[in-house]
């Protein structure tokens, strides 16, 4: 009895382990491939530091608007957004394209990405909650 029982700790242990690991693992492989479609698709405008550019495109680092908006950042990335924001006190009205080539799995890696690196997130923003997002801006 005791064997089986040491048995089952063991291999609970061991699946916990591996679990774990697995879900660093897919974090790091979002968090670089969203590294790379940020420098692709964001860049230009925010900034590889996230700073933003000269008043005409908002900072994602250090934003209270990408705390507080997290499903309209999503939407944004794929529809773009041609309202204006207000970003730490300061107001925005320059447009931002739509990148609608950028699928559910793109959207969730800049996400990741962004968020790990500016928001004081430590987490996989999945694709299912970003699917799920994009299909309700679409209403």
């Amino acid at each position: 009895m005791k064997i089986i029982l040491n048995y089952f700790l063991l291999t609970t242990i061991c699946l916990i382990s591996i679990s774990c690991s697995q879900e660093e693992v897919k974090l790091k492989q979002y968090y670089v491939d969203g590294q790379a479609l940020y420098k692709m698709h964001c860049a230009n405008c925010h900034q590889e530091n996230g700073q933003g550019l000269a008043g005409l495109y908002p900072p994602i680092a250090g934003s209270d608007f990408l705390k507080k908006n997290k499903d309209l950042v999503l939407c944004s990335m794929r529809n773009g957004l041609k309202d204006t924001i207000v970003v730490n006190g300061k107001t925005y009205h320059q447009p931002m394209p739509a990148n609608t080539q950028l699928q559910a799995l793109d959207v969730a890696e800049i996400a990741t990405y962004i968020y790990n690196e500016w928001g004081n997130e430590k987490v996989i923003t999945d694709v299912k909650s970003v699917q799920k997002v994009l299909e309700d801006c679409k209403k």
